[in-house]
């Protein structure tokens, strides 16, 4: 565990938040609470739950604000809906990167990277990424904005992730042609569990299989 920290607040009260409480854990949280709709929960998990209108007293009381749900949509509305809050990163601590990486990561806002999870080098980070367990991210790769790897996914080199892409569990991306010429995962389009991608993905689409169709 990693010397301790301030206070943290998650969204959601599901099973990715809970996720998202383990790395904050392992972070070193002093104080860890989560906002939930409504007020179904005093707390959660042995954590205090807030309704969405404490946000602002929180904020000024020096939380920093993670969103753990899974839903690319839903946490993109939510990271637009709350966009004055301070996001920070959360890693876990058996996470690990390539030169240089860790610092680009820390430049960005709102990651969740768990526990296995392997990032090389040249690696071009978005915001609002999940990268779950032990998943692998190859060299120079773009990931952008609310993107989504599912557990044991490998996502090879020379590899654009665009926007609320989601890649299921041991889901594999082959590598791009080259830096130039990258394979290309579409916008808010999905790759099933298992499936082997060869080849470049349009928007919006889901594919599944091996080779992935």
């Amino acid at each position: 565990m990693t010397t301790s920290k301030g206070k943290i607040c998650i969204f959601g009260t599901s099973g990715w938040s809970r996720e998202t409480l383990d790395v904050c854990i392992d972070m070193g949280y002093e104080e860890i609470a989560f906002i939930a709709e409504g007020t179904q929960y005093d707390e959660y998990y042995g954590h205090r739950t807030f309704g969405e209108y404490e946000i602002p007293r929180l904020s000024r009381e020096h939380y920093v604000f993670i969103i753990g749900v899974g839903d690319n949509l839903l946490r993109r509305k939510i990271a637009s809906r709350f966009n004055q809050l301070k996001y920070t990163n959360v890693i876990h601590s058996s996470a690990t990167f390539g030169y240089n990486q860790r610092k680009e990561i820390e430049n960005k806002k709102g990651n969740i990277v768990t526990a296995g999870v392997r990032i090389t080098n040249d690696v071009k980070m978005g915001n609002f990424g999940i990268f779950n367990l032990n998943c692998t991210v190859g060299h120079n790769c773009i990931i952008e904005d609310f993107v989504n790897i599912a557990p044991g996914a490998n996502i090879s080199g020379n590899v654009k992730l665009s926007e609320g892409s989601y890649i299921g569990t041991n889901a594999s991306i082959l590598q791009g042609k080259s830096i130039t010429e990258k394979m290309l995962i579409g916008r808010y389009s999905t790759v099933g569990a298992g499936s082997v991608v060869t080849k470049s993905i349009s928007d919006h689409s889901i594919v599944k299989g091996v080779p992935a169709k």
